[in-house]
């Protein structure tokens, strides 16, 4: 496919996802639908479509609507494409620009909200809680770098010359033992055998940070209380802890079985949470906030009252998961959120509840080469019984 007709591609699936389509449904539709379009085009149309909708204020703003066409007219002016290269190179292109198309908006004229690529309240909320914001939100405009994990920390000099040999151009960080950063043929990386055999998982630096921040120890018990994926779960059998994965929906841990096989491990996960742990980790379900530029959709659906009620779930699991912590024990509320509703907030519900400030908080934001994301830990903490918690 030409260059024109990828961007042609783009604007179809981009007008599917204005009618309601998700994002990911509507890039796999277009690709059932023309399966001429070699795996090159589809990770081309894949990137254009991600590009827009990360930047899908400020590309509206300077196209002239939120048609695809419009939306592809912005972001072509963003990255210095010159229309006359794509609009009516051939039968597969967008049709010629024609009088009905608007001029294009100078980048100087949009609003704030929209030269940050965010709803107005969102960008309030933003700027109002982080100094750096219009750095954080340029961030958010852009592709969310990758990280590997390793099992272990000491054979990073082998990874770091097997990651190079495959040609991913690995980099280390020295702020998190273990954690190292791809930046070369990230979609070819699926295929490397630290991650097919074992050896490595895919996690990004902010929560390998905070793991690290954590109490552990061979034996020491652990609940992952939301566990998802089970990323965290990992990391945590790794360092020879007796880890116990729980989630309100089980199939979201449906590969995890298999992954704690590859990577040597036992992680228990039982219908129902019972007795109590050393170390209780609740990375709740939120905004997802500081992870939108890898699910870029999110940040334009949502609202207000969306928010009020992922602070309400967000407490209510924070109730139940404390009846799991033995006296003397950690708990560890994570989020993957830039917002302070969700964060800072929590914290401060959390410490009147418990009666103790957090022994650590610390926010992560895309300027520290992560997604955001959020914890802040209390403990040791008393018998539950002796707090004014409302079970």
């Amino acid at each position: 496919m030409t260059p024109a007709a990828r961007a042609q591609a783009a604007t179809v699936i981009l007008d599917d996802i204005a009618a309601g389509r998700p994002l990911e449904p509507a890039l796999l539709t277009w690709a059932r639908g023309n399966r001429y379009a070699g795996s090159k085009d589809r990770a081309a149309i894949r990137d254009i479509v991600f590009s827009i909708m990360r930047r899908r204020a400020s590309c509206a703003a300077m196209g002239g609507g939120m048609a695809g066409r419009a939306l592809l007219r912005g972001f072509l002016a963003q990255e210095g494409i010159p229309e006359a290269e794509i609009f009516g190179q051939g039968p597969y292109a967008p049709p010629p620009l024609t009088p009905e198309d608007a001029p294009l908006k100078d980048p100087r004229d949009l609003t704030p909200a929209e030269r940050a690529d965010l709803q107005p309240w969102l960008w309030a909320a933003l700027e109002e809680s982080h100094p750096e914001a219009g750095e954080i939100a340029e961030a958010l405009r852009h592709r969310a770098p990758v990280w590997l994990r390793l099992d272990d920390p000491g054979g990073q000099a082998a990874a770091l010359e097997s990651l190079t040999a495959a040609g991913h151009a690995p980099e280390a960080d020295p702020r998190c033992p273990g954690a190292i950063r791809i930046t070369a043929r990230e979609r070819q990386l699926a295929q490397h055998p630290l991650l097919t055999e074992g050896g490595a998982e895919l996690q990004d630096l902010g929560p390998q940070r905070a793991l690290a921040a954590l109490p552990t120890g061979p034996g020491a018990t652990a609940l992952d209380f939301c566990a998802g994926g089970g990323g965290k779960a990992l990391a945590l059998a790794a360092r020879g802890m007796e880890v116990t994965a729980h989630d309100a929906d089980p199939g979201r841990m449906a590969d995890l079985p298999r992954r704690a096989a590859r990577a040597g491990v036992r992680i228990a996960m039982p219908r129902a949470v019972k007795g109590t742990y050393d170390l209780v980790l609740c990375d709740v379900p939120c905004s997802g906030s500081g992870a939108w530029r890898r699910a870029p959709a999110n940040k334009w659906t949502l609202t207000p009252e969306d928010l009020s009620t992922l602070v309400a779930r967000q407490r209510s699991i924070l109730t139940a998961a404390l009846r799991h912590i033995r006296p003397g024990g950690t708990l560890a509320y994570m989020t993957c959120s830039l917002l302070p509703a969700e964060n800072d907030a929590q914290a401060a519900w959390l410490a009147e509840r418990l009666g103790q400030t957090p022994a650590f908080t610390r926010q992560y934001t895309p300027l520290d080469g992560c997604d955001g994301f959020y914890i802040a830990v209390f403990g040791p903490l008393p018998e539950m019984s002796q707090l004014q918690v409302d079970f």
